[in-house]
């Protein structure tokens, strides 16, 4: 059986099985428990159009009777997961052709499975994005803006609540139809700074790929 789990989809069945986890606390009800394990393994099912009974019989939380096995039925998933496809140094020297002082990551060391590719320049206090959308390699480049603020920011991709510290607000520029003066517009969001975090919560790309596609101007 070949990989058939985005990661993101393995972070959105990783949060349902806390959901199962606490209900198995919140209550030693049987058929509440039954009931709630049903309505969950119909939400992880939901989210793949087309399983093979292979898989199905191994998205199958039915057969979990006990919170101690959560762990490795997570655990059986995993090689199943796969991420996107990580981008070589030319792409990304190419996708971020514009940044003259691009410092890029070591791709050496990228052996985890990402929704995305993302990493933060101390030096020019910018974050960088790469993601695979549309049959190509897509990007933004985000600012971290100087305000500061004591107030509690939430994650525009993963929904993280956290202090500016940890998800800060950041400007994109982005490309519009037009040409001369309002060839360019900025957009702001708060967005998890740590992007090795930030991949191993985000449950859905629907406002990632909102936000890249108004950043490049696709449709």
């Amino acid at each position: 059986m070949n990989a058939f789990i985005k990661k993101h989809e393995y972070n959105y069945i990783k949060k349902c099985m806390e959901d199962l986890n606490n209900a198995y606390k919140g209550t030693s009800d049987t058929n509440i428990i039954e009931a709630t394990k049903s309505y969950i393994c119909d939400k992880i099912l939901n989210i793949f159009p087309n399983l093979s009974e292979e898989e199905k019989e191994l998205l199958d939380i039915t057969k979990i009777n006990d919170p101690l096995y959560i762990d490795s039925y997570l655990s059986s998933l995993k090689e199943y997961v796969y991420g996107m496809q990580i981008p070589t140094t030319a792409q990304l020297s190419k996708l971020f052709k514009k940044e003259k002082k691009l410092k890029l990551p070591n791709l050496d060391k990228e052996t985890s499975k990402k929704v995305y590719l993302g990493w933060f320049d101390d030096s020019t206090r910018k974050l960088f994005v790469a993601y695979n959308m549309m049959d190509k390699l897509v990007g933004m480049t985000c600012t971290l803006t100087s305000h500061s603020s004591s107030n509690t920011h939430m994650c525009a991709l993963c929904n993280r609540m956290g202090k500016e510290d940890e998800i800060a607000f950041v400007s994109a520029i982005c490309k519009t139809n037009y040409t001369g003066e309002g060839a360019y517009k900025s957009i702001g969001f708060d967005v998890c700074i740590d992007s090795e975090k930030c991949n191993e919560r985000i449950t859905s790309t629907k406002k990632l790929e909102e936000i890249l596609k108004e950043v490049n101007n696709l449709k």
